[in-house]
């Protein structure tokens, strides 16, 4: 049977609901304690309908830590390490990627749950550390080129690197703070600092 384009944009929709679901019951419950009912019940889906789009629980729990990277690539990474003006990059980076951590919370929780159980999910977790090194790779490319420059004060790029990752991590998951709040934005200086900018630290 063909479907119609209605019919393969209702279940492109549907299944993107199942997905976001199970985002937030797997990272408020983790594997074993989120059941498909659940999923099924909080997407308005009937059970049968959760393995129309995903053969298992296995898979669904998969494509839940996956599939958004793709996403969050494309923004996080959406930054030019060659930029003539790498500080007002820098600035602009920071700003837009604290802005898409504090929106991610319960993405975020589920992240930490995989890498706390690396060892039991290995593929799952192989994708999240393939991003993280592209971003960290990205990060030192565009430290080095600072440095160059004599805009940034020389440090070693790959820890420098590490640490503002792991900021951008500590404060989704620390702060409880509404997405909205101006405090988010209020980081960034705090942010910037870590990679050693001269001329602002002439400034102090």
């Amino acid at each position: 049977m063909v479907l119609s384009e209605k019919q393969k944009s209702n279940m492109i929709i549907k299944r993107k609901k199942i997905l976001t679901e199970a985002i937030h019951l797997f990272a408020e419950k983790g594997f074993e304690g989120t059941k498909i009912q659940e999923v099924a019940k909080a997407s308005g889906v009937s059970f049968g309908s959760v393995f129309t789009y995903f053969e298992n629980k296995e898979t669904l729990f998969h494509a839940a830590v996956v599939e958004p990277l793709k996403k969050y690539e494309e923004d996080i990474l959406n930054f030019n390490p060659e930029e003539q003006d790498l500080i007002q990059e820098l600035e602009s980076m920071i700003k837009k990627q604290i802005k898409i951590f504090a929106n991610s919370g319960s993405y975020l929780n589920l992240v930490v749950f995989i890498i706390a159980q690396n060892k039991e999910y290995k593929d799952t977790f192989k994708e999240l550390d393939l991003f993280n090194i592209n971003f960290r790779i990205k990060l030192i490319h565009l430290i080095e080129n600072g440095q160059k420059k004599g805009l940034l004060y020389k440090q070693n790029p790959t820890y420098i690197a590490t640490a503002y990752t792991s900021l951008l991590m500590g404060l989704r998951l620390n702060l409880i703070d509404d997405p909205s709040s101006s405090m988010w934005e209020e980081l960034s200086p705090f942010a910037l600092q870590l990679f050693g900018p001269v001329k602002l630290k002439n400034e102090l």
